[in-house]
């Protein structure tokens, strides 16, 4: 069967056409695409991925979708598959959770050990640190602890007495009150009980247990006028709070990339907890709290310049 040169010709053509159609897609996914960026269920990682997405937005054009995912396992499980784009992460969470490595208290050690294990994998990118420190910590009521003179933990050794109240993760985890008891010598009237996240502030304030656990960031330990015990011998692990991102996703948006690592080091532990402060306790909405804050940011590095 004899082809024709003008149907050959017609082929090449098309295969051309099709060829310069494509490139035009990728050039205008590349320019116009849509990044997506995932939370877990917790405020704070709602407003960590508000103001990226607003970085990327104000900076590039780029087009940000929010989602919402919940666990750790769910977030980093979408993120390595491609599912999405960014999420943001802390580096204690990683080594324990993830990689099932021994905690590390000093924080450049965990982003060190972090940063070596997803180097090794390929897949996924750890960008440079916002600036705050979400760990756990051990907090009480003010004025029961400034007559009791406890500032640290190391303090609590001699209140045998006191009565605890931690979430059941921390009574089991080994970064938690397992841990802690054995590193401080801690031993409380009885085996710390169980309390909801959303319980342990208000029993703490109304003297059902005199200590409890908690986060760094969380705005409850204000509204309730608790104070947080300094870590004097260093146990609890460092989570320092990162953008994750996907590689081979996110090479195809330098620029938002760039916007990403202005964020580095601009949040620090008091800011991210006046953040989560406006959205829990005052009811600014995630995005006007990430807009104030940017907006601010802004001004600042105005002034500098």
């Amino acid at each position: 069967m004899r082809i024709s040169n003008r149907f050959l010709m017609g082929i090449a053509i098309f295969l051309i056409v099709l060829a310069a159609i494509a490139l035009f897609v990728l050039r205008a996914i590349t320019v116009h695409g849509e990044i997506i960026i995932a939370s877990k269920n917790f405020t704070e990682s709602r407003v960590l991925v508000e103001i990226m997405a607003q970085t990327i937005e104000n900076n590039t054009g780029l087009a940000v979708n929010r989602r919402e995912l919940g666990s750790t396992s769910l977030c980093y499980d979408a993120l390595h598959s491609g599912t999405i784009s960014i999420y943001p992460e802390y580096t204690g969470t990683l080594l324990t959770d993830v990689f099932k490595m021994p905690p590390a208290a000093e924080a450049m050690d965990a982003f060190t050990k972090v940063k070596e294990r997803l180097n090794a994998a390929g897949v996924l990118e750890m960008l440079p640190p916002f600036g705050f420190n979400d760990t756990y910590v051990l907090v009480m009521k003010a004025d029961v602890a400034q007559k009791k003179r406890i500032s640290k933990i190391s303090d609590l050794v001699t209140y045998t007495e006191f009565k605890a109240g931690f979430t059941s993760e921390f009574n089991q985890r080994p970064d938690g009150y397992p841990g802690l008891s054995k590193h401080y010598g801690l031993r409380f009237r009885s085996q710390p009980i169980d309390l909801a996240p959303g319980h342990m502030y208000g029993a703490c304030a109304q003297g059902l247990v005199q200590v409890i656990s908690a986060f760094s960031t969380d705005a409850r330990i204000a509204k309730f006028g608790l104070i947080t015990l300094a870590d004097d011998k260093a146990f609890f692990p460092a989570y320092q709070a990162v953008p994750l991102v996907n590689k081979k996703i996110m090479r195809a948006y330098p620029a938002a990339l760039v916007s990403l690592e202005s964020l580095a080091g601009k949040i620090s532990d008091s800011t991210m907890l006046q953040l989560n402060y406006q959205v829990d306790i005052k009811g600014l909405p995630v995005k006007e709290a990430a807009r104030r804050f940017l907006a601010q940011l802004k001004k600042n590095s105005l002034r500098k310049d």
